[in-house]
């Protein structure tokens, strides 16, 4: 019987001495700290400011409280123009009526918007260039935008008389009444490109058979590479197609005739 206890016994010590040992697992190395930043480049063109005219003579002075009728046959006129000509008239103090035996009548003679040679905007040298920028200097240097030029004039009658009294006109283009620059952004992500190569790695090297082959052998896991990826430009601030060009016409009618009845002088 001890015998046989012996023999079992050897037989258990010489299969652990047969099975090989195995190096330890490897550990999923941590990923590196990655960055996300955001730039911002613009472009700028030659700015013209609105050009205005206005003559007013002294025959009749305008007071307030006078009356007057907005005369816009000769054009074609939106309500909401209207609207803001009207409140600008009654910020002066003025009476606008609708009958047109009013003190006096206030002439639209031209509301015109037309599409001008197109405004060429010229990359700004940033201070601290990022290589993106350096080539975004060689490849788009500048950018071409539509151009729309507004001009509005008017005259005021003095109804009785039928003498004019005063005339203003004013024109501007589409750059000129933004007075920005075009302003872009682009991101710069880095990101690990080959995590799963490396994540495969240590699933094969977990593997008995592999850790068994580097018992007692060092092993170098493949270290992260990491890349920069540059998002496109985004606009961010700046009218250039002609879609984006065009929304900016009411405003721009608006911004007229404001600086036009400015002119006017009205006596209280």
């Amino acid at each position: 019987m001890r015998c046989l206890l012996s023999i079992i016994a050897l037989a258990g010590l010489t299969g652990c001495i047969a099975t090989p040992p195995m190096a330890p697992k490897l550990d999923v190395p941590k990923k590196p700290l990655l960055t996300k930043s955001v730039y911002q480049i613009s472009y700028s063109t030659e700015l013209e400011s609105a050009r205005i005219k206005s003559v007013q003579l002294p025959a009749h002075p305008v007071k307030s409280g006078n009356t007057v009728y907005i005369d816009t046959s000769k054009v074609s006129m939106t309500d909401t123009l209207r609207k803001q000509i009207i409140q600008l008239l009654k910020d002066k103090g003025l009476t606008v009526v609708a009958q047109k035996s009013s003190d006096y009548h206030l002439v639209v003679q031209q509301l015109d918007l037309s599409f001008g040679k197109d405004k060429v905007y010229v990359l700004n040298k940033p201070e601290d260039p990022h290589p993106y920028i350096a080539q975004l200097a060689q490849t788009i240097p500048s950018k071409q935008c539509s151009n729309i030029i507004a001009s509005l004039s008017m005259r005021l009658t003095h109804k009785s008389s039928s003498d004019v009294i005063w005339f203003a006109k004013s024109s501007i283009n589409s750059a000129g009444y933004q007075g920005i620059p075009l302003q872009y952004t682009f991101t710069e992500t880095e990101k690990v490109t080959n995590e799963h190569a490396v994540i495969s790695f240590i699933v094969e090297q977990n593997q008995e058979q592999a850790r068994r082959a580097r018992y007692n052998q060092s092993v170098k896991i493949p270290p992260y590479q990491v890349e920069s990826q540059i998002s496109p430009l985004v606009k961010t601030a700046g009218a250039c197609n002609k879609t984006e060009v065009s929304a900016l016409t009411s405003d721009m009618m608006h911004y007229l005739s404001k600086g036009l009845i400015e002119k006017l002088n009205v006596l209280l």
